[in-house]
């Protein structure tokens, strides 16, 4: 009997340790209470005679069975059955975070010997092991084994014996902290030795009960549907199931993206990143030449690797053109709007006080060299007015017209001319600050009119047209001359 309790008790240690890992994290203490209806099994047992000791305990239980006491020094075999009975007993457990239970058990019962005042007492102290199946149900069948020691005693004489017991049973989860245990258990323990002032009997004992017990847990058990990420979110409705442990996240199970960059919370090292921005994988604004200017305010996306830059993002020699910089017809008066842009101009040279810049001022083909020359260069002046005004240190700003020598777009269409027709901010190196022209006044004798129907009101007519060379009469029509712009009125360079 004992090699196979030994051989039993192995095989359960290995059931419960080899799907330990499957279940649903939920641990923590719980205490229960269970009764149960026990079957002590008929013992084989040799009682022996050491002794005369008339009212022996022992010797008596013999006379209740209607057998005759040996002679000292004897033995006679004796057959016990015990009466089915009742008992209850009391646990303290822990469930880990994964499918086992280990538990400290304490057990009480008593059964009759049949056709005798003599009864067995036995008291248990057992440490269990569970293994619980379907976790995340609420109806969880288990398995297990329990050790420790019992007290066992007979009309007067007790004995304390190892004991083990294997077990299986089901636990359903009235609520996620209460559960209703029923199962059954299989006991057995070392022959227990039960001596008297005159005898001694060895016996048997073998058990088997049903039981029904209550459990409390201190921590919520999850059961109901399924959510294999434990996220909150059932299974059926997550739209991500295999979100990381400990993620918020929204109503469908994602991950949260407070900034709706696609690049979740959890991951985002950017979470103010702006709406519709492009974002890297970490949630950063892309910036594709590494100047630490994202690409949506870089005025000068290519930069050279290792390239300082100024807070738009442009270095030493390289330029932009200030779309929407433009002046009153024939004149170097800047416009409402173009001063609002050049506001955000001055805004970046400020915070960039280690660059100088040229302002650069560009005509189309339309009129004389020398008129174009003393107009780019009166209209660069103006802009360069404009941002000392804001703040900007003039020893920074360099103002040179260009005329109509560095076209960027063919002067022999209406397009290429309006793109000619610009100013633009170049970053100078350190040693480029030049002299710039002084101020030269607009040749009278060349004034420039529009390119389109002469008869045009002034207002519409101002409003972005080609230009041609003279206008042979006296009045001079208004016109908006319109330098193509990159620049946002609403951003920083």
């Amino acid at each position: 009997m004992s090699k196979q309790w030994i051989s039993a008790l192995t095989a359960g240690v290995l059931l419960a340790s080899a799907g330990a890992v499957s279940a649903e994290e939920e641990k923590g203490f719980y205490i229960g209470g269970k009764a149960a209806y026990t079957e002590v099994f008929d013992a084989d047992g040799t009682l022996t005679t050491e002794a005369a000791a008339p009212g022996d305990p022992l010797t008596q239980l013999l006379t209740d069975l209607g057998l005759l006491p040996p002679p000292v020094g004897a033995s006679i075999e004796v057959d016990t059955e015990y009466d089915d009975d009742w008992g209850y007993g009391v646990n303290f457990g822990y469930k880990t975070a994964g499918a086992l239970r280990l538990e400290l058990e304490y057990s009480e019962g008593e059964n009759d010997v049949s056709n005798s005042d003599s009864a067995l007492e036995v008291q248990s102290l057992l440490g269990n092991v569970w293994y619980d199946f379907r976790a995340g149900e609420r109806l969880r069948p288990y398995v297990g084994f329990g050790l420790g020691m019992a007290n066992m005693e007979l009309n007067g004489s007790d004995d304390d014996v190892f004991m083990g017991q294997l077990g299986a049973g089901v636990n359903y989860h009235l609520t996620p902290r209460l559960v209703m245990d029923a199962g059954y258990r299989y006991a057995v323990s070392e022959d227990p030795e039960f001596a008297s002032s005159g005898s001694k009997l060895e016996t048997e004992y073998e058990a088997q009960s049903l039981m029904i017990g209550l459990r409390y847990n201190f921590f919520d058990a999850q059961y109901g549907a399924k959510d294999g990420d434990g996220d909150g979110v059932v299974d059926e409705t997550d739209q991500c199931p295999g979100t990381p442990r400990g993620v918020q996240v929204d109503s469908v199970g994602c991950p949260l993206d407070g900034d709706n960059d696609g690049v979740a919370d959890y991951l985002d090292k950017c979470p103010n990143t702006p709406a519709g921005e492009q974002v890297d994988a970490q949630g950063c604004s892309l910036d594709s030449d590494g100047d630490g200017v994202a690409d949506r305010d870089d005025a000068c996306p290519n930069t050279p690797a290792g390239e300082q830059v100024m807070s738009n993002g442009c270095g030493q020699e390289q330029s932009v053109v200030l779309r929407g910089v433009n002046f009153e017809v024939n004149s170097a008066q800047l416009t409402v709007n173009a001063e609002t842009i050049l506001d955000g101009v001055a805004s970046t040279l400020n915070s960039s006080p280690g660059f100088n810049v040229e302002l650069q001022g560009h005509t189309d083909s339309s009129g004389s060299d020398s008129y174009n020359m003393n107009l780019s260069q009166n209209r660069a002046k103006s802009v360069k007015n404009y941002l000392v005004g804001q703040g900007v240190d003039g020893s920074r700003l360099t103002a040179r017209g260009y005329g109509e020598e560095q076209p960027i777009a063919s002067n022999d269409t209406k397009d290429g001319r309006a793109e000619n027709r610009r100013v633009e901010l170049k970053v100078l190196g350190d040693e480029e600050m030049v002299v710039e022209p002084a101020y030269v006044p607009t040749v009278e004798e060349e004034p420039m009119v529009e390119e389109a129907a002469a008869e045009a009101p002034a207002e519409d007519a101002a409003m972005d047209e080609d230009i041609y060379d003279y206008d042979p009469s006296a009045d001079v029509q208004e016109e908006e001359y319109d330098y193509d712009y990159d620049y946002d009125a609403e951003e920083e360079l």
